[in-house]
This record gives structure tokens, sequence and C-alpha cells, in this order.
């Protein structure tokens, strides 16, 4: 039934050659997007917030329709022309409800996207028990003429597929690493996500040295791993295996190492996610230097992308992603931002553009000042789901200790902060007490509460 499906939805895909998109006609574009959770309705799931009751056909519709309009708004009416998808849910009742996959195809379909061959990040013949939650789902406007899958030991599998664009062959590897990218223990796992990865590169090298590839997907790994934790990790997966490199290949000989494109963006603007008050850059897409050799497909410079769409999936004010919430119906969209780069087929190598090889020694702290600058004062008719994220002036009184929470207008809102500093002067406050600050609205536990950044948030 699942060839049926991709059969169908692919017919007419064979008539051309480039797709239609806005800009270069003659370039494509490759879209590595996170999608936090879609599930489908069937309430299996491994998942306890997505079993029944807890979302149904409302939140699916709303989720489709975030990630629908996210890709409009990074490919244009038709979307991009390859996708990179992960978090897709794998399908437990195959004969009973459509599938996630199923439904978000229908979904781009409806949308006026695609039309898309597609391959599935895990292999539906394996034994239930061998499934991963959620897979990665590699979507394609171009044929696809090979796949594979790479098992992993206790993570989900890379999907290797190997698309055909004017008789050129171009391999994407999706993948979607261990989570916990701070935790040593963890990023044993990713070693061996990075190893899988890397040895399998290392054949089609070997075999053809000249190969384009890229490497794209949620890699749970920041850019700068082996710096940001040396002290914890004794190697990593991305940079000490897999090879991540700051320096851009054209001109150079940079081996077997791949070029990883948050370098093409500077310091300040490296981030896909956020953390605890800091930035992360988990969303990756990586390069060979076969990639600005002038033969077969070649990069171009400068186009790599961090997707952001203020009020859509980006937060108003605060920068970051406006991740999604299963409450309320469903709201919000995902806690990544998508990562978007270009490509061509034009026989000519690829120039030289902006390049910043500097690297953070740390992790990035997100810039609060811009949301403390666009705050306006708190009505309890603002406590609305389009204005989670948003950052707002309020003044209560403490009604609670454990956990702490105030009352403010006929409302009791929780108080959380990130920073130690800025939580040891919130808990100082006793019962009766007034405070008065800054919070951007957030939700936890199914309780609405506001998140105060800094301490001079509180006054």
């Amino acid at each position: 039934m699942l060839a049926r499906i991709c059969f169908i939805y692919s017919l007419g895909v064979f008539t051309f050659l480039w797709p239609a998109q806005a800009g270069d006609k003659n370039s494509f574009q490759v879209v590595a997007y996170n999608v936090e959770n879609l599930f489908d309705v069937d309430g299996v799931s491994l998942y306890s917030d997505y079993k029944e009751g807890m979302y149904g056909i409302t939140e699916l519709g709303n989720k489709l329709k975030a990630i629908t309009s996210t890709l409009k708004k990074i490919g244009g009416t038709t979307g991009p022309e390859v996708i990179l998808l992960q978090e897709i849910e794998v399908d437990r009742t195959p004969s009973k409800l459509l599938s996630a996959t199923d439904e978000l195809l229908r979904e781009l379909k409806l949308n006026g996207l695609g039309p898309y061959y597609f391959r599935l990040g895990y292999n539906p013949k394996d034994p239930p028990e061998k499934w991963p939650a959620v897979h990665c789902l590699t979507l394609s406007k171009f044929p696809i003429i090979e796949s594979r899958l790479h098992p992993i030991e206790r993570a989900r599998p890379i999907l290797e597929t190997t698309i055909k664009i004017n008789e050129h062959k171009f391999t994407l590897f999706n993948n979607h690493w261990k989570s916990g990218a701070s935790s040593p223990e963890m990023e044993l796992h990713r070693v061996q996500n990075a190893e899988v990865l890397r040895k399998r590169i290392d054949e089609l090298l070997e075999d053809t040295p000249e190969i384009d590839f890229l490497v794209g997907g949620d890699l749970n790994s920041h850019y700068n791993q082996a710096t940001v934790y040396k002290e914890q990790m004794k190697e990593t997966g991305i940079n000490d295996r897999l090879l991540s490199f700051e320096i851009e290949p054209e001109g150079k000989n940079i081996g077997k190492h791949l070029y990883n494109l948050w370098h093409e963006l500077p310091i300040r603007e490296r981030g896909s996610d956020a953390w605890k008050g800091n930035w992360g850059t988990l969303m990756h897409i990586l390069i060979p230097k076969s990639l600005y050799d002038a033969k077969g497909i070649q990069y171009i410079e400068d186009s790599f992308r961090v997707e952001k769409f203020k009020g859509l999936n980006e937060v108003i004010g605060l920068g970051i992603p406006f991740e999604w919430s299963n409450d309320l119906n469903g709201f919000g969209s995902s806690d990544h931002f998508p990562i978007s780069a270009r490509f061509q087929m034009k026989g000519i190598k690829t120039k030289k553009g902006n390049h910043f090889p500097e690297i953070e020694g740390e992790q990035r702290l997100i810039d609060y000042a811009g949301a403390k600058e666009l705050a306006i004062n708190w009505k309890d008719s603002q406590l609305l789901p389009k204005n989670f994220g948003r950052t707002f002036k309020f003044s209560g009184i403490i009604n609670k200790k454990k956990p702490i929470s105030m009352k403010i207008g006929q409302l009791s809102m929780g108080l959380y902060s990130y920073d130690p500093k800025t939580r040891e002067i919130l808990f100082s406050h006793s019962e009766g007490d007034s405070i008065t600050g800054f919070g951007y609205l957030s939700r936890y536990r199914g309780q609405w509460q506001f998140i105060i950044a800094k301490d001079d948030w509180i006054n």
C-alpha cells in the first residue's frame, strides 16, 4: 500500500527537469526541518502526550497548517525542491488510519506544494519492536533512484537517498541523531551515528571521489560541539568523527572534511534552536569539496539561510522558535528553525562568498534586550496562544511558594527563570509580597507562566 501511495503521489514528476521556483529557475533548494513531532491521530503512540484525549484531529490540522505555511514561506507556492524532515511519527496502525506521513503528503498536495517523491526513515517490514518512535522523511520533486537505511544501535537510522537531477546523481543523508547535546553519555551514541555515516561517506568517496552529496538534519550537536564541551567530552561525533569543518572548500583541499554551512553566517546569526537561555545550532547542512569543483551539482555561495518568520515560527520580540504545544487545540510551530541552502548545475565553479571561520568558545546567550523594549502591559485578555513567547510588564502578588506563582488580575500565573541568579531573587519572595517586572508568556505542564529571563527583569 505504501508503494502504491508513493507512486500515485509522484505521478507527473517525470515530465520536468527543473521544477518551478521563485528566483533562479536553474537552481534548487534543500531544506532541513525538524517539525517537532508530527503524529497521526490513532491514539497509539510511544509518547504519552500524543495518546487519545491529548491530541486529535484539531491539533493535527493546526500542526499541518503550521508546517505547510512555513514551507510555502521558504520555497514559494510549490514549496522547496528537496526537504529533509525529522520527527515524523512511525505508523503503528497502518490498516487503521492515515499515517503522519500520509497526512502530511495529502496536506502538501491540497495546498499546491510538490508533487513529491518520498522515502521513509524506517523499514515498515521490520518487527514493530525495532521501529523508532519517530523517523526521518525525505521529500524530493526530483526522481528518487536509490534509497537505503543505515541502522544505529539504540538510535534512529540514517536515511540515505539518491535523487536524479538532469541525469546527475545527488545523494542526501537525512539524520536525526541521539538527543541531549550537553550529555557526555549521549555523545557516545552520537559518536556511533557519526562513525556509521563517516564509514558510508568514505565508501562512496573511494568508489567515486567526485561524488556529490550532502549531510543534513538534526544532529543534536552544535557546530562547535568539541569546543563548547571540551572538558566534558573526550571526542565528539560531529567534529572529531564526522569531520565537520570551518574552512570553505573554494580554492582549498580540505580532504575528507565537510564544510559546515553555519560558517556562512556571522556568529551573531548562528542559531536554530533555543534552550534555557542559550542559542543552539542543532540543525545542520554539511557539504563536501565536490560541491565546489564546477562538475555536476554546485553549492551557491551565500545561499545558506535560517528560515524564520515572525509570528509563524518565530516568537515576536524574543526571536526564538515558536515551539509547538498540544495544549488548547494545538498551537505554535516547532522548537527548531528550518535551515536551507541552494544548489545549481551550471558547470560554474562556486565562488567564495561570505565566510566566517570563527568558532565560539561557548553557547551564545539569547539577547533579551529587544523583547524587554517591546514589552507591553499585561491584561488578562492577552492570555492567548498567539501571545506565547511575547514579553509583558506585570504586577502581582505572590500567592504560592511551591511552585512559585502570583495572582495577577483574576489569574494565577507561574513564575520561573532559567538563570540561577534570577531564580534566587525570585524565590526570596514570600507569600503576600508584591512583585513587578517583565516576563515572557510560556506554559508548563498545562499551566500558563511567565519566564523571567534576567535578574534586571524583576523590579
